[in-house]
């Protein structure tokens, strides 16, 4: 077989010992093919990988073409952050026992599926990503899921106010706020009581969480808005579950679209709602006919 004409990232979670176990044979399998590939350093150092193939994770979207990311949707996470704006498509591929929200395939379909990989015989699809930016701070904080903001101290009553592109909302009280993407409306979001949007939908999620007023409800609006927050107390700011900054009383936060997008691969054919009947076990569906009714 020629050699391929794309260059392959392989960024993965070493916390998984599946990960390790199966990484020595998805680079005999990127051999075999003569694959270029490049991996994360310190998952090639643990096999023993020629140094020329080992690159530092921040380094690899300098150099490939497609990533594929080897864990769970927060492997994914984790190398959407890692990617920035660069812009390289991801294929998420699970080496857990069940597939996530964001990740396409399960490891076991990696070899079947390798010769269209390398032919880009696939779609691409692109993420809406959030970015955060503080006041008197020029870098923003970027994020695929969520922002949440949430008090240092727990049990404190945690007042926030909210205005949409610069016009009063609200005043929250609340244990924090969350705002998220489509993609993150399975992710914290979901757990909070908040909607579930198809992942191409243009719009932004305005959660708080436990309102202290029953009338505080979830809000979807347009990810043309921007959102900004004003937090009383110390509070901190968490992007995609890990905390970002620290942010000191009557800090001000403005949320909004990013200027650019996190670019997944749907390789398997597997859409959305296959994905939820799954994970919220939702049972098999039916097709509609007058009988089941």
């Amino acid at each position: 077989m020629s050699h391929s004409p794309i260059k392959l990232g392989i960024l993965g979670n070493l916390s998984k010992p599946k990960f390790k176990s199966v990484l020595p044979d998805v680079v005999k399998q990127l051999e075999r093919h003569h694959v270029d590939y490049v991996l994360e350093s310190e998952a090639g150092e643990r096999i023993g990988l020629a140094s020329e193939r080992l690159l530092p994770a921040n380094e690899i979207p300098n150099v490939a073409d497609l990533i594929l990311s080897f864990g769970g949707d927060g492997t994914l996470l984790r190398t959407a952050r890692i990617i920035g704006d660069r812009g390289v498509p991801i294929l998420g591929v699970n080496v857990g026992p069940g597939l996530g929200y964001l990740t396409e395939m399960l490891v076991s379909e990696f070899s079947a599926n390798l010769e269209r990989i390398l032919a880009g015989d696939y779609e691409i699809k692109e993420r809406m990503q959030l970015i955060a930016t503080r006041q008197s701070h020029h870098d923003g904080i970027t994020a695929l899921n969520d922002i949440i903001i949430r008090p240092q101290q727990v049990a404190r009553v945690h007042k926030l106010e909210v205005l949409i592109d610069d016009a009063p909302l609200t005043t929250y009280h609340a244990d924090g706020m969350i705002i998220a993407t489509p993609t993150g409306s399975t992710a914290y979001s979901l757990s909070a009581s908040g909607p579930i949007l198809e992942p191409t939908l243009q719009a932004l999620i305005l959660l708080p969480i436990c309102p202290h007023t029953l009338t505080m409800r979830p809000l979807v609006i347009s990810n043309r808005r921007s959102i900004e927050i004003l937090a009383s107390s110390e509070s901190y700011l968490i992007a995609d579950g890990e905390i970002a900054a620290a942010l000191p009383e009557n800090s001000v936060v403005k949320v909004e679209r990013a200027a650019f997008t996190t670019k997944t691969i749907n390789l398997t054919g597997r859409d959305f709602y296959d994905t939820l009947r799954t994970k919220l076990n939702w049972g098999s569906a039916r097709p509609f006919s007058g009988d089941n009714v």
